[in-house]
């Protein structure tokens, strides 16, 4: 009956916790429209691609960007508690794509800023997304619930499974 008891506990516990991850990464990705950057060289023009039709994001690409979000949420918690330490308060709105959004910043934790978008990039490539794909799917998850149930259940059938091994 201990046992039982025990594993029960471990099981709940483990959905629980991947559960807060998810709703966590997603209130992220609310907050946070348009991660990655794509300027064009040499022009610090921003360039932005228009915003994918739920049914055009196929599941393939809903486990891609599950993927990249999950790896980029690490990454975004420690920069932000670097930013948070050097400048002694809750950062400021930063923006991957608003240069004036990291402009503000002083220039130790503009560093680190900019290294996080240039990871965040690389992070969203691995998983076989464009960074303009990534954005116009951040874009349109903001007001399709369809789209944003289909990303949320697939963050949690990730974590889920990681979870059993």
């Amino acid at each position: 009956m201990m046992s039982f008891c025990h594993e029960y506990f471990r099981t709940r516990l483990k959905q629980v916790l991947g559960q807060s991850i998810v709703i966590g990464s997603l209130a992220t990705l609310s907050l946070v429209s348009g991660l990655i950057p794509n300027l064009t060289a040499g022009s610090g023009q921003e360039v932005f691609s228009s915003a994918a039709h739920a049914e055009d994001v196929n599941s393939t690409e809903i486990k891609n960007y599950a993927l990249a979000v999950l790896g980029m949420e690490p990454v975004r918690q420690e920069a932000y508690n670097e930013i948070k330490k050097i400048i002694g308060q809750e950062p400021p709105a930063i923006a991957c794509y608003k240069t004036e959004s990291l402009s503000q910043l002083p220039r130790s934790a503009r560093r680190i800023a900019v290294n996080y978008c240039n990871r965040s990039k690389q992070i969203v490539e691995s998983n076989n997304l464009s960074s303009e794909r990534f954005n116009a799917i951040t874009q349109e998850l903001q007001g399709d619930d369809n789209l944003k149930n289909r990303i949320s259940n697939e963050l949690i059938r990730i974590q889920n499974s990681a979870g059993s091994r």
